[in-house]
């Protein structure tokens, strides 16, 4: 957690919201709240029904900082799983023909392209170009940078 447990000071209550929200690691999460009863600051949560001062929420506090610690290491691996995954499509050819493999979609498809570059060699400003194609000024430039 941020600074709120370091600014607070001896008889205050510092109320959270839920106890997920501390922190991913488990062992800053625990000697953080068990810190903040030695410097007689109350630990309050407002939506789930235990009281971290009493050794039964103490346990409940544990078991939940446990249970997002493993949340986040899951979430890694599923997120380096799909990234693995989109790159080994990519090797293999596996995703769709003319498709950009990864990333953010294009805001120009090759057809938006060929029209811009037909009417840009017209003379058509490219100012006018993106306006008729209903494309942004800066992406019509893009574009024509890149292709």
């Amino acid at each position: 957690m941020g600074g709120a447990p370091g600014a607070a000071a001896g008889g205050d209550a510092l109320k959270f919201w839920k106890s997920d929200r501390w922190g991913r690691s488990a062992g800053h999460v625990l000697t953080t709240v068990n810190d903040l009863p030695d410097r007689g600051i109350t630990v309050v949560s407002l939506t789930e029904n235990f009281d971290p001062g009493t050794k039964e929420g103490r346990f409940m506090f544990a078991v939940l900082a446990a249970a997002a610690e493993c949340e986040l290491e899951l979430r890694a691996e599923r997120q380096a799983e799909g990234i693995a995954t989109a790159k080994r499509r990519e090797a293999t050819g596996a995703m769709l023909p003319g498709k950009k493999k990864t990333g953010r979609p294009r805001a120009i498809g090759p057809a938006e392209l060929a029209t811009l570059r037909r009417l840009v060699d017209d003379g058509v400003s490219v100012t006018e170009a993106a306006r008729t194609l209903k494309i942004g000024r800066s992406t019509a430039y893009e574009a024509l940078a890149q292709r």
